[in-house]
């Protein structure tokens, strides 16, 4: 008897001893079999896949593993990256190609992808006609440039001679929905690609080893609260707290640099006001995707974000109430103006305001955004704080169109949730954010909440008996009220594990002063740090500090290593391509 092909691939989920018994199981439940039947088993057609991602925060990296298990699933070979890792060489060798990408603060793509960008758009750039690929494209509607990265980056493939299996789909922050509809296009589109032989249905379903959820977003751990305290005084005009969350009897494990994702519940209070200014009350059923029927009230605490408006539901409330003043906003033009108008307003404002535009439930859900969990960056040491895991957070409150508000996620963690309350967690991965060797130098640029990584990484060195030289520069308002882990810094000086600390409190003199201020003032010592091998890192605010420290870097590189501007630039860049400039900026 002829040689039977084997049931099952190579690129099944099997250990090699599973695949070989179910193999030869399934050869000897045929071998008895009609000729006709055991001789034509079935014989997917294998289609080779890049999946290459541009991550910011986590999303379009854990968007690309679920698409990979799809394609694996279907028999089809699959490798995925990060597209900082690819050349457009490699890329130009690949059959098809499956690219997520994520737009950063205005237009911008993920530091990780920018050497990518520059050289797709090179002069330089090879042809890619025998390339197949589509791109799902990562934003947030809020901002003017909505997934512009992956807008330019699908159509210079397509300049490039690429041909594009199906439209690019672009994604607003609830991705969920708009990755389902790509992929099912997708998918669709790869079954009229393949051609597959006639195939033999096996008389038994093979049973696939089950493996354990790890914890996930999808998936958290329930942690519990075990320590909340504020390091912030009594007297500070702000709250900063310390939060730690027990991890026993989890999957859960992270490395210094990683964030924590806590899924927040809305204010109760909160969601009662915005029933009250609705026609339908909180039993109406309402259908959430991937959830499925749940009642208004539980999809407004839990799955949808209220105190956030976007363009769309500005437009909404334009067109259904003919009002001249929201219209306004909507032309391009006007993005400034609209930003301004959504910077410190909810839905609640746009209810009272114009009362009777939402109709119904349906209406609503369609109109809100999902809410997004919150990434923290985690303050603690897997070597020195074992099964915990610590954050630290800012507490926003304001007050705004005579009414107080606050950041879902903090004013929860800081008013509503009891010690010993359990708190849905997972941890988000930051492999672009890692402690260095043993011995290297490192520059910590931390204001505020920036120092939570820092906090980390000096724990860790620490535990693990690293010998590097350690700086960091830490800033905030006031010494008296808001210097965060204050004690804690000052032993690390003392016992010369912390080399150096410098500090920048705004507020404490008549002329404000920065981190930025402190580097250029210890210029010349910083540019020793850097000749000397010290890798530079860089966590808190993207807006304006992270720009700000990037810029006196520059200035620092270029004053006292004599360079010209665009030496220092090249200098820098350098610094990021050999994974000695780091920054997890928000």
């Amino acid at each position: 008897m002829s040689s039977i092909v084997p049931f099952i691939p190579d690129n099944a989920p099997f250990s090699s001893e599973q695949r070989a018994w179910l193999n030869g199981f399934l050869a000897g439940l045929y071998s008895s079999a009609p000729s006709s039947v055991a001789q034509t088993p079935a014989q997917p057609v294998s289609l080779q896949f890049g999946l290459y991602f541009a991550s910011q925060t986590g999303t379009a990296e854990r968007l690309a593993k679920k698409m990979a298990k799809e394609l694996k699933a279907k028999g089809h070979a699959v490798e995925i990256s990060s597209l900082e890792k690819i050349t457009l060489s490699q890329l130009a060798e690949r059959e098809h190609a499956l690219i997520f990408a994520s737009t950063y603060g205005e237009g911008d793509p993920p530091e990780s992808a920018a050497g990518f960008r520059d050289a797709l758009f090179s002069d330089m750039a090879p042809a890619l006609s025998g390339l197949r690929y589509s791109v799902f494209a990562l934003g947030d509607k809020h901002y003017e440039s909505f997934c512009q990265f992956g807008i330019e980056l699908d159509e210079r493939l397509k300049v490039l001679g690429a041909e594009r299996m199906i439209p690019r789909i672009e994604s607003d922050v609830d991705v969920e929905v708009p990755f389902e509809q790509w992929k099912a296009s997708l998918l669709a589109r790869l079954a009229t690609q393949v051609e597959t032989a006639v195939a033999v249905q096996p008389m038994i379903e093979p049973v696939i080893p089950k493996t354990e959820h790890i914890h996930t977003r999808d998936y958290p751990f329930e942690a519990e609260l075990r320590e909340r305290r504020a390091l912030t005084s009594d007297i500070s005009s702000k709250l900063t707290m310390h939060l730690s969350f027990g991890l026993e009897n989890s999957e859960i494990h992270y490395e210094a640099g990683d964030a924590c994702g806590v899924l927040a519940q809305n204010d109760p209070a909160l969601v009662a006001e915005v029933l009250s200014l609705l026609p339908s009350d909180g039993e109406a059923s309402v259908e959430i995707a991937r959830v499925g029927t749940v009642s208004l009230e539980q999809a407004l605490l839990h799955h949808l974000q209220p105190t956030r408006l976007t363009r769309k539901m500005v437009k909404h409330f334009a067109e259904k109430s003919g009002a001249r003043t929201l219209q306004a906003l909507l032309p391009a033009e006007q993005g400034a103006h609209l930003d301004t108008f959504v910077y410190d307003r909810d839905l609640i404002d746009l209810l009272k305001e114009y009362p009777g535009v939402i109709e119904n439930a349906a209406e609503l859900v369609e109109l809100l955004p999902r809410l997004a969990p919150r990434l923290y960056s985690i303050s603690s040491s897997p070597a020195a704080h074992r099964r915990e895991v610590h954050c630290t957070i800012a507490v926003v409150r304001y007050r705004s169109h005579n009414r107080e508000r606050g950041g879902i996620c903090s004013t929860m963690l800081a008013d509503r949730v009891a010690i010993g309350a359990r708190v849905p967690i997972y941890i988000q991965p930051n492999k672009r954010f890692r402690l260095p060797a043993g011995d290297t130098p490192m520059i910590m640029v931390g204001p505020g909440t920036g120092i939570a990584p820092f906090r980390a990484f000096l724990h860790e060195r620490q535990a693990l008996g690293h010998k590097g030289r350690n700086w960091l520069l830490f800033g905030e308002r006031s010494a008296e009220t808001d210097f965060l882990y204050k004690k804690e810094l000052e032993m690390m000086v003392i016992g010369e594990h912390l080399t150096r600390l410098d500090t920048a409190f705004s507020r404490d003199q008549e002329q404000k002063i920065y981190v930025q201020d402190r580097m250029v003032e210890h210029g010349a010592e910083l540019w020793r740090w850097l000749q000397d091998g010290a890798q530079f890192f860089i966590c808190g605010d993207a807006s304006r500090m992270a720009k700000d420290v990037d810029a006196a870097l520059h200035a620092i590189v270029e004053s006292h290593g004599g360079m010209s501007a665009d030496a220092a630039k090249e200098f820098v860049a350098q610094l990021h391509d050999d994974r000695r400039y780091h920054r997890d900026v928000y």
